[in-house]
């Protein structure tokens, strides 16, 4: 597919050379009827990407009679000529700049730099060229007023286009317009920007997608602090609305302002412990990893906080949310760079009032041809280990956290191992959630099977080791949790190497007592 689309755009970068060749030989032949027509046809308020171009091109058709000739002269004067060959010179420069353009995205949609991706870098700034700014375009952003829908940003690369257009039909069933943020590729980031960006434990335990996605989300939340934006609804390009959503909306912002001592975060779609009434216990082993779950709120037993909105245990997904200013001056100042995973970060921030929606708002794709950006492909692994998952229950746990399609789980990367002397991005490895749960469910297989406390005690070691490393990356790290599962890997370790077990160990004190 990738091939087939650097063809494709191969095919037309020279269509749109050989149509800018022609216009340039019209131009050179300026007296000519055909010339005369095709510009005089052109309208006025009808530009082709930058109106620079489009003047210089209207201005040659001055004094052009109905015949096709100057008026008083059928011969062009010097000045004529010269501006005929210099519009000639501008429109095939920039079908190159178009073409090399095309090339880039066509091969950043296959993950690597083009060469001519540093060139046209370089030459931009000099030719006094700059990118749009999202400010640019959302300087004219509504504020949030009381049954007025807040603009909605939708996160998006410029290598999946696609995925933007897509989004923009669903909602506009629904007569809703979007705003494309542009998101920033983690694999283009150079080493200074890098630094600049990303912690040291990202920059070497992080995949260039988890960069990416925190440093797009952050631009969004910077750009609210910057220009005093009330309120943005933030999506990603994944996402699926659910109908009636601008109605929903209204209902939500009405009991946002009721909560006493306001809010700042409210989810629109998540995934992971979101039970709107009380979590079920297994769910629970989905803390042990990333940490930072959220208490029931203060005098109730329930997560309940009116009609439509709960606080959620400790959910993840950030293809449907809803912040505030106060929440983004808050994540910003929490997060001055990125380090892991956004969604886990970010919802794990303990002053952070986070809500969610009930019922939800949206969700996000997660069959097979919509793999989350942040994620990767499927591997020989995932069919060597996958019964693991469905023995152990943890594809009910998946399903139960609003993961319809497990895989999807499976791929989605938890950290990254440094490679040494490689540069950014070829540095890091990705290491899947999949994997990783496999190991740890092998262990407790073999520990049962075998009747072997030490191979049970291996495997408390190993959850305890990776994710204390994982809550340091999320900023989640727990001293106490950390105690706790040295203690209880030491206990069975200890049991399995001198045989004393709870019985031995218990024995002298049952018989003082007794």
């Amino acid at each position: 597919m990738a091939r087939r689309h650097s063809s494709l755009a191969a095919v037309f970068s020279w269509i749109l050379a050989v149509f800018s060749a022609c216009l340039a030989s019209l131009l050179c032949c300026r007296g000519s009827t055909t010339a005369h027509a095709f510009l005089a046809a052109w309208p006025a308020d009808r530009t082709w990407g930058s109106t620079a171009l489009h003047g210089p091109l209207r201005a040659l058709s001055f004094g052009a009679g109905e015949t096709g000739t100057f008026a008083g002269d059928h011969l062009r004067s010097p000045l004529q000529t010269l501006l005929g060959f210099s519009s000639s010179a501008v429109v095939l420069a920039s079908a190159a700049v178009a073409a090399a353009a095309v090339g880039c995205r066509s091969a950043g949609a296959q993950g690597r730099p083009s060469r001519w991706y540093g060139c046209l870098s370089q030459l931009r700034p000099r030719l006094g060229l700059r990118r749009a700014s999202p400010a640019a375009v959302i300087e004219t952003a509504p504020v949030w007023e009381k049954g007025v829908l807040p603009p909605i940003w939708v996160v998006n690369l410029d290598q999946s286009p696609d995925r933007w257009a897509q989004s923009c039909e669903e909602f506009a069933t629904q007569s809703i317009k979007l705003v494309r943020w542009p998101a920033t590729y983690g694999k283009f980031l150079s080493e200074d920007e890098l630094k600049e960006k990303a912690t040291w434990a990202a920059r070497y335990f992080c995949t260039p997608g988890m960069v990416g996605c925190f440093c797009s989300h952050r631009g969004i939340w910077q750009e609210m602090v910057a220009n005093n934006i009330p309120c943005v609804i933030v999506l990603e390009d994944d996402v699926i609305p659910y109908e009636n959503f601008s109605e929903n909306v209204a209902t939500l912002q009405t009991e946002l302002e009721a909560l006493e001592g306001g809010w700042d975060v409210c989810l629109l779609g998540a995934i992971g412990c979101i039970n709107p009434d009380k979590e079920k216990f297994y769910m629970r082993f989905y803390e042990l990893g990333p940490g930072g779950g959220r208490p029931c709120p203060e005098g109730s037993s329930t997560r309940t906080l009116s009609d439509h909105l709960f606080v959620p245990h400790r959910p993840a997904g950030t293809h449907a949310y809803m912040i505030s200013l106060k929440g983004a001056r808050k994540l910003v100042e929490r997060f001055p760079k990125a380090r892991y995973h956004v969604d886990l970060a970010a919802w794990g921030v303990p002053h952070l009032k986070l809500v969610a929606s009930n019922p939800f708002l949206a969700t996000q794709r997660f069959d097979e041809g919509a793999e989350s950006t942040v994620a990767k492909g499927g591997s020989a692994t995932e069919r060597f280990m996958s019964w693991a998952w469905k023995a152990s229950g943890l594809t009910t746990i998946a399903r139960s956290g609003g993961l319809t399609n497990p895989s999807w789980a499976w791929r989605t990367p938890i950290f990254a191992l440094p490679v040494p002397w490689q540069k950014w991005p070829a540095r890091v490895k990705q290491v899947s959630l999949g994997p990783f749960t496999s190991v740890l469910i092998m262990l407790f297989t073999a520990g049962l099977a075998l009747r072997s406390p030490t191979w049970i005690g291996g495997g408390f070691a190993y959850l305890a080791v990776m994710s204390s490393f994982i809550r340091f990356l999320c900023g989640t790290f727990s001293v106490r949790v950390f105690v706790a599962e040295a203690m209880l890997s030491s206990f069975f370790v200890f049991w399995g190497c001198t045989g004393r077990g709870p019985a031995q160990l218990l024995q002298p004190l049952i018989s003082k007592i007794l």
